[in-house]
């Protein structure tokens, strides 16, 4: 009976946190169908913009300037909805990653049921319960700060985000997120037009997590932040590298459109 009121707590508790991961999952794909919907209506939108940029192409011997001009103002139109596609996929593809790892996420906020006492030194079993409860404490709470820091990119809050990825960097310098991480903070600058700035985030990724599966997206985006600040002979050449080092990846198509653009 003594077992069973001391298993009830525990069993509650499960409860409630798999409950929480449930409703985490369900806001989760709702997040991962939303994007999608923007990734659809970005590509309609360039298919039309595409089959525009065609039309004008057939007037070219008739070329006039206001035809020029059109034509220039629908490929920075293509030029947006691109980063905006490739803004959304990865946002995409962090959600699939949260998406992933919730299961894990159970694992971790799940309590941990002590062995008997009569087979364990009691001294020895406060000790690693105290080491264990920290460690969990400092992985719960680099998590919250990633999630957190997430959903305020998501938001438009740039700043406030760069500086929640910033610390959770602080705190889990080597983990499996820690690319990632330092990858938003990139986007971040970006995003506030602080292009120096995101050449240097974006170099951190490819240089210090060259194995990680964000270096194709950190070098198109320092590309691209190296063509605003107008050093298109060095955007350039990381685009080049990127198609030869990633060719059958979604950055490399979008590296070849631009360096298409960057040659007229």
């Amino acid at each position: 009976m003594k077992n069973l009121l001391k298993i009830i707590p525990l069993l509650t508790l499960l409860f409630l946190v798999s409950c929480a991961t449930r409703k985490e999952i369900v806001n989760l794909k709702n997040d991962s169908f939303y994007i999608r919907s923007q990734i659809d209506s970005l590509r309609a939108e360039q298919k039309r913009l595409r089959a525009a940029i065609v039309k004008l192409t057939a007037l070219t011997e008739q070329s006039t300037e206001a035809n020029n001009r059109l034509r220039a103002d629908i490929q920075v139109q293509l030029n947006q909805l691109a980063e905006q596609s490739q803004i959304l996929n990865d946002r995409l593809e962090e959600t699939g990653r949260r998406i992933s790892n919730l299961p894990s996420k159970l694992r971790l906020t799940a309590p941990v049921v002590a062995p008997n006492a009569d087979t364990i030194n009691n001294a020895s079993r406060v000790d690693t319960s105290q080491v264990n409860a920290a460690a969990r404490r400092r992985l719960e709470e680099a998590q919250r700060l990633y999630d957190s820091a997430y959903q305020d990119f998501v938001k438009g809050q740039y700043a406030l985000a760069q500086q929640g990825f910033a610390q959770y960097l602080q705190l889990l310098p080597e983990s499996e997120l820690a690319d990632n991480a330092q990858y938003w903070i990139g986007e971040c600058n970006y995003s506030q037009k602080k292009y120096s700035e995101a050449v240097q985030a974006f170099q951190i990724v490819i240089t210090q997590y060259a194995a990680g599966e964000k270096v194709p997206a950190a070098m198109l985006k320092m590309s691209y932040a190296q063509i605003a600040l107008g050093r298109t002979q060095t955007a350039k050449e990381n685009l080049e590298a990127l198609i030869k080092r990633f060719p059958q990846s979604n950055e490399a198509n979008l590296a070849r459109s631009r360096l298409q653009e960057l040659k007229r």
